[in-house]
């Protein structure tokens, strides 16, 4: 963010002061994380990935005048999204994704073709052993992979720094134990 950037306490001010163009500078701001994380916790369902992350700004717009500046406003955005997103899997039978790298087009970089395949069952692999580790744990572990901080998460997630730690050392640790057979 420039210097000459109002900071997002301003911009929140802004609009529930009337300025529309204020919330259009903290969407903007905001969108491509927020995308992000909920594109990892739902790999290839672009279209329930489109549908939450509007959901998540309506929500966002709504509870706008609630926010208060005890957390970042991404990790307040993020834990709106995400807890939509849990929503989803408390609603939905429990599915394992099919490739953390789903809808990425990896033409003329990478590996050599023949070792394509080979990569290609693994992040199956990673992705389903993701896929199986507990709520908490594959949010941790999911939030991380965007590069949020565990402070971030911990607020997130409602808890503390030290118990976000610890559920990335488990998921980790249940991560490596299930993929250490892997090929």
């Amino acid at each position: 963010m420039d210097l000459q950037s109002p900071d997002d306490r301003q911009l929140i001010e802004n609009y529930l002061n009337g300025d529309d163009s204020a919330f259009t500078s903290l969407y903007e701001r905001y969108k491509s994380p927020v995308f992000a994380h909920l594109n990892r916790m739902l790999p290839g369902q672009s279209a329930l990935v489109d549908d939450l992350f509007q959901q998540a700004w309506v929500k966002v717009i709504s509870k706008l005048p609630e926010y208060r500046d005890q957390q970042t406003f991404l990790a307040w955005v993020l834990r709106i999204a995400h807890n939509l997103g849990i929503d989803h899997f408390r609603r939905q039978t429990r599915r394992p994704t099919d490739s953390l790298d789903a809808g990425h087009d990896r033409a003329g970089e990478g590996p050599m073709p023949h070792h394509q395949s080979e990569i290609k069952d693994l992040a199956s692999a990673v992705a389903a052993a993701v896929s199986q580790l507990p709520e908490e744990q594959r949010a941790v572990f999911l939030l991380r992979q965007e590069g949020v901080a565990f402070k971030e998460i911990a607020e997130i997630q409602g808890t503390n720094v030290n118990t976000a730690l610890g559920r990335m050392h488990y998921a980790i640790n249940k991560l490596r134990a299930t993929l250490k057979d892997w090929r």
